[in-house]
């Protein structure tokens, strides 16, 4: 996304809503839900449960959660000007993806 030149808030938006569509599986397995209503996929979706949970295997439930909040934190600190954006960005994605 980068190298295409997006915008790094388009990037930030795209990243927290995969990790909530992870969150999302956790929980959905956790009680035993079931995840494609849990996720509000369509018919012609259902490819992407298979996907989600394959990667939602990496993370732990608590592990999402706090990358949800650090997010969600970022882009607050960004708006009101106490961090940069891209700085911010890369740093959480280090800490949780590189295990």
């Amino acid at each position: 996304m980068i190298a295409n030149k997006e915008p790094i808030q388009r990037i930030l938006v795209t990243l927290y809503n995969h990790f909530k569509k992870l969150y999302i599986i956790k929980i959905a397995e956790k009680y035993h839900q079931d995840v494609a209503s849990s996720m509000n996929l369509k018919p012609n979706q259902m490819f992407l449960v298979t996907k989600y949970k394959t990667q939602a295997r990496y993370f732990e439930e608590k592990d999402l959660r706090k990358v949800l909040g650090e997010i969600i934190d970022l882009d607050a600190n960004y708006k009101i000007g106490l961090i940069d954006l891209e700085v911010g960005l890369e740093a959480i994605l280090c800490r949780y993806c590189s295990k």
